[in-house]
């Protein structure tokens, strides 16, 4: 599965809070791990933002994931005592 977007234009939050510039872009693939669960296995983040009106930011993140191991705990409900 796959997310690929893109901004097409300028958002702002608040007033002067922060604005996300054209530009920024989103990518996230997931992969079907041990046909139980969907888990992240590639996420790509490309954000330009101002916020408020003091600073800008330009940050890119590529994170890639893998090995996922399937584990077991033991857990024991211990009841609350006055």
């Amino acid at each position: 599965m796959k997310l690929d977007a893109e901004l097409i234009d300028t958002i702002s939050f608040g007033l002067f809070l922060a604005r996300l510039h054209k530009g920024t872009h989103i990518l996230t693939e997931l992969t079907r791990v041990n046909d139980e669960v969907w888990l992240p296995r590639h996420t790509a983040v490309h954000v330009d933002v101002r916020v408020a009106f003091l600073k800008n930011f330009n940050v890119n993140v590529d994170v890639t994931d893998k090995d996922y191991k399937k584990f077991h705990a033991e857990t024991k409900i211990v009841g609350w005592r006055k």
